[in-house]
């Protein structure tokens, strides 16, 4: 995982999504929101990715790209799914938020700037590539953010 910026107390950091090594093995296990970066439709991924974040204790999950709605639905299954399962599977004590932005540069602000839970202080931001060819232009944008640059609405 590679630091990127220190945003409003946040460190921000970034991970390619690759299923032949242990991509979430140095995720934070408490106070953190994922940011989920894709174009392409992968169920199999988001779910392996939602439910190892949940494990986690993330406290929010925001999708980016042309499959944001998808993540955003499949996160909030999961987190009902674990709240009525007998098996009761792990959830955070705190309430998970889910949301997504199609648009790359206001879903990579939104992630950074405007995830908030007030259960659990967020003060670390993954985001993570699934289209495993964003990481320059998240670089960036994060070098914009950092010189006072807001993306158009």
């Amino acid at each position: 995982m590679e630091k990127l910026a220190k945003i409003i107390n946040r460190q921000i950091t970034f991970e390619v999504y690759d299923t032949s090594k242990n991509w979430i093995a140095d995720f934070p296990t408490e106070n953190w929101a994922l940011v989920i970066v894709t174009e392409d439709e992968n169920k199999n991924y988001f779910d392996e990715i939602i439910r190892k974040a949940i494990d986690r204790n993330v406290g929010y999950i925001h999708g980016v790209g042309k499959q944001h709605d998808l993540i955003h639905n499949m996160a909030d299954e999961e987190i009902v799914f674990r709240d009525v399962d007998i098996e009761k599977l792990h959830l955070p004590k705190h309430i998970i938020m889910t949301t997504g932005i199609e648009d790359f540069e206001n879903g990579i602000w939104y992630g950074i700037y405007v995830t908030h839970n007030e259960e659990t202080e967020i003060n670390q931001v993954v985001i993570l590539d699934v289209t495993k060819k964003s990481f320059e232009k998240t670089l960036e944008l994060i070098r914009k953010f950092e010189m006072g640059y807001l993306p158009k609405a």
